[in-house]
């Protein structure tokens, strides 16, 4: 059997082939970039590029639709939100030759726009953050005047910290809402939305459901993210939050979910409170430390979808920390150039690196090139600023 895995340049792309091949399961990489570290994994098999599904999405389903179609391979699975979605809208097309462990569309959306999901959160009794929708961008200035500062600018349809920025004062909010929509040409329907402020650490539910049943469930909090002010996490711990998991699971039961999610929460620090934040239908960066601690999700999603279903899995092992090594480089440099790292607090030894395997360490050090250089310019912006 073979399974296509996209976004090869992404670590999480190289953690799912890690974890298929590792069970003997035969992976094809693809990805847009020809230097695409997963492609010189020795678990990954072979490999074919694509167009960008972000910049040319039509030619990407296509490309996609004659491969699957030529070779038959058994399963595809989509990695970064972009081709998750974009093959979802196309699921039909796909299943007529390919196993699809995802969700429709139709589902898909109602978790990943902040909007609907926020209505959803609300219908449910889940607590979230205070939200603001906007139709005309002179309502602004009337939400200006009545939220609590500071405050959250978020797009509705968007991952890790793409799009994200923090307002502490009227004027500071007007100005940055207007900023945000014309710096990603939003039109009325995708106007970003406004979210209170919720102070404290965030944690992450993750889960893999057969049709709304659980079947798979872990959590980790994160102990550092880049961007500092809030983006994906680059150090992480998996633990246990009863509140949390139960909520993450009312919600997916309530959609009748099918395959992974990932459930965003902030723990408030003023009254121990669990928030929903957002969710990501789909594989998230973090995965390799549910995998460390013994929750392999992407070996689990293949052999639901392969056989029907498979054994639940409840348990693991806590206290494990993961870092994604290069993301927490520009942390750390962040920290540094604030004047505040300390050694003893910030200098986390951690159980396994998102990018190093012992038996696998090719696709290790494109990333240290790839990353290096980028991690360089990031640094000299820095500085220059």
């Amino acid at each position: 059997m073979s399974v296509i895995v996209t976004n090869a340049s992404s670590v999480k792309a190289l953690v799912v082939t890690r974890s298929l091949g590792r069970k003997k399961i035969d992976v094809i990489a693809t990805d847009s970039e020809r230097i695409s570290p997963t492609f010189f994994s020795k678990y990954s098999k072979s490999y074919f590029l694509t167009p960008s599904a972000e910049k040319k999405p039509e030619k990407f389903i296509k490309v996609m639709l004659e491969y699957v179609r030529k070779k038959r391979p058994a399963m595809l699975i989509p990695v970064n939100s972009t081709e998750t979605l974009l093959v979802s809208k196309y699921k039909n097309k796909f299943t007529q030759f390919i196993k699809v462990p995802f969700e429709e569309y139709s589902k898909m959306i109602q978790l990943h726009d902040k909007e609907i999901l926020s209505e959803i959160a609300t219908q449910l009794g889940i607590p979230i953050p205070k939200t603001y929708s906007i139709e005309d961008v002179s309502d602004i200035h009337k939400i200006a005047n009545t939220v609590d500062y500071p405050v959250v600018i978020k797009l509705k349809e968007a991952t890790s910290s793409k799009g994200i920025s923090y307002a502490y004062s009227k004027e500071e909010l007007i100005k940055k809402y207007k900023q945000t929509i014309i710096k990603f040409n939003l039109d009325k329907n995708n106007f970003p939305i406004i979210q209170e402020y919720i102070p404290g650490t965030g944690y992450g539910v993750s889960l893999l459901l057969n049709h709304g049943d659980l079947r798979a469930i872990f959590v980790h909090k994160r102990l550092r993210e880049y961007p500092l002010s809030g983006g994906p996490s680059t150090v992480r711990i998996s633990t246990r939050h009863p509140r949390m998991e139960k909520i993450a699971i009312k919600l997916l039961q309530e959609l009748e979910w099918y395959g992974l999610a990932m459930v965003e929460f902030k723990l408030d620090e003023r009254t121990n409170k669990p928030y929903l934040l957002e969710v990501n239908p789909r594989i998230w960066g973090s995965i390799n430390q549910a995998v460390s601690a013994g929750v392999d999700f992407p070996y689990l999603l293949y052999t639901m979808a392969m056989e029907g279903d498979v054994k639940p899995v409840t348990t693991y092992k806590l206290n494990v920390k993961t870092k994604y090594l290069m993301n927490d480089l520009r942390a750390i440099a962040s920290i540094i150039f604030q004047g505040k790292f300390s050694p003893l607090k910030d200098g986390i030894i951690v159980d396994s690196i998102d990018e190093i395997a012992r038996d696998d360490l090719s696709p290790a050090l494109i990333f240290t090139v790839l990353g290096v250089k980028e991690f360089m310019l990031d640094l000299l912006s820095k500085v220059k600023s």
